[in-house]
């Protein structure tokens, strides 16, 4: 979108309706976040489902079986959802388009890159499908920035022999997109050519997990409700039964201090009712929770940020990596051509899995590669999370912390020093007679 601008003197001077008239003859207007995605002409005719091995017309819709409405496997993926949000993008290449630009900082007008990452993963692991669309200048062909989108269906459909997706979303609006525009991110793909395959085979321990919530809530409401059976020594009529009701009840307020009840002839017998809760029990419960953790990969000290470096790491190459690598293969694939591809532009998204570890190993880790010449000093920084600092990007080498880039002339340097020396001696040695001996005293051992 143009940005207008508008200086506080000449706008001062117009009255507030008029401004708004001005501004709004200056910017296009939007009248939904459809049309600020989708701006440009849309496709209309179709002929007909795309044709794949699997499956005449392939399709999937947003699953509504309250996997996100669920707490625990909410938390399962908002904690997953965290830690990916961490990722970096990495563009290599020479080329350096808009977009590229763009995702270093904000992929779209209303997201950041991180609640980019964030939206993405959270919709991937719900549906096993997530749809990434590029957002164009309005000419179709200049991509400026990325969207995941959340449709209620999507299908394939074949337009003039090319693949194109239909997404319908909640609105009742649709749209057609080419599937060589559409970055499509997947989990559980088997039975289908173009997307994943859902998430409904969690539907029985989310029925479990209902179920546990519904058995804990009605044992509660029982609780507190009938909690004496009392047996009235003779036939009275319905008033002086609620009357004796009443009495009983009222000995059994907090302002009986002494939490003493007592009746007298008119009940010949009072019983106690202990309430029964019917709930599944912890070993069940337990199976439970672990079959979502089996979902998602994930497990509950990772939930509750309690995980230590070494459980990090195996969540980290169990469920971060593959996602970013995954990630980054399909935002290259919609922002290079196939000639830029070859010729080593790319996105990928990296992360600093040395935050989450422990100081004793920021600093082992630090000081190998440091003094290697492998890391230089701004990236030290990175792992102590600390600012980088002038010169910080200069490689050193342990010993005399040579520069890199020096290193050659000093080395001749010192060859050169060296030689001199053990002329030196060779001359002090015949001079003195020693030339003969058969042990010379290496150059290294004198000053």
């Amino acid at each position: 979108m143009r940005r207008v601008h508008c200086d506080e003197e000449h706008c001062g001077r117009l009255p507030r309706d008029d401004r708004r008239l001005e501004l709004s003859r200056s910017q296009p207007f939007l009248r939904s976040l459809f049309d600020a995605v989708f701006h440009r002409p849309q496709m209309q005719a179709v002929n007909g489902y795309f044709s794949t091995f699997t499956a005449y017309a392939p399709s999937f819709t947003t699953w509504q079986g309250g996997l996100y409405e669920a707490e625990l496997t909410r938390s399962i993926i908002e904690s997953g959802a965290d830690h990916a949000s961490k990722l970096k993008p990495e563009v290599s290449g020479s080329a350096q388009p808009v977009a590229a630009r763009a995702l270093r900082q904000q992929p779209n007008p209303w997201m950041t890159t991180p609640q980019f990452i964030k939206r993405i993963w959270t919709i991937l692991q719900v549906n096993d499908t997530a749809l990434i669309v590029p957002i164009d200048a309005g000419d179709g062909i200049t991509i400026t920035g990325y969207y995941p989108v959340l449709p209620s269906q999507c299908e394939a459909y074949d337009v003039d022999g090319e693949l194109w997706l239909k997404l319908t979303f909640p609105t009742g609006d649709s749209v057609l997109v080419e599937w060589s525009r559409v970055g499509v991110m997947t989990r559980h793909q088997y039975q289908s050519d173009l997307f994943g395959d859902g998430t409904n085979v969690l539907q029985p321990t989310l029925e479990l997990m209902h179920a546990q919530n519904e058995a804990e809530q009605s044992a509660i409401n029982q609780g507190a409700a009938i909690r004496f059976i009392g047996k009235l020594s003779q036939n009275r009529n319905e008033g002086d039964k609620e009357r004796a009701r009443k009495a009983f009840n009222a000995q059994l307020s907090a302002d009986n201090a002494g939490g003493i009840a007592v009746y007298d002839k008119l009940f010949s017998d009072v019983e106690q009712i202990t309430p029964t809760s019917y709930t599944v029990d912890a070993a069940q419960m337990e199976r439970i929770e672990k079959s979502a953790y089996r979902f998602f990969g994930s497990n509950e000290d990772i939930v509750t940020n309690c995980a230590d470096e070494d459980t990090f790491n195996s969540y980290y190459e169990g469920r971060i990596e593959p996602f970013a690598v995954q990630l980054g293969f399909v935002i290259t694939s919609m922002t290079y051509t196939a000639n830029e591809i070859a010729h080593g532009n790319s996105i990928m998204f990296s992360a600093n899995r040395l935050e989450f570890a422990s100081n004793t190993t920021k600093l082992n880790v630090s000081v190998a590669l440091f003094d290697r010449g492998i890391w230089n000093g701004n990236q030290v920084a990175d792992v102590f999370q600390s600012p980088h600092y002038e010169g910080g990007e200069r490689h050193v080498i342990r010993g005399e912390y040579i520069d890199l880039e020096l290193i050659s002339e000093h080395t001749a340097e010192q060859a050169a020093q060296a030689a001199e020396t053990n002329a030196n001696i060779a001359a002090i040695d015949a001079s003195s007679g020693y030339g003969d001996k058969k042990e010379v005293d290496d150059a290294s051992e004198t000053e």
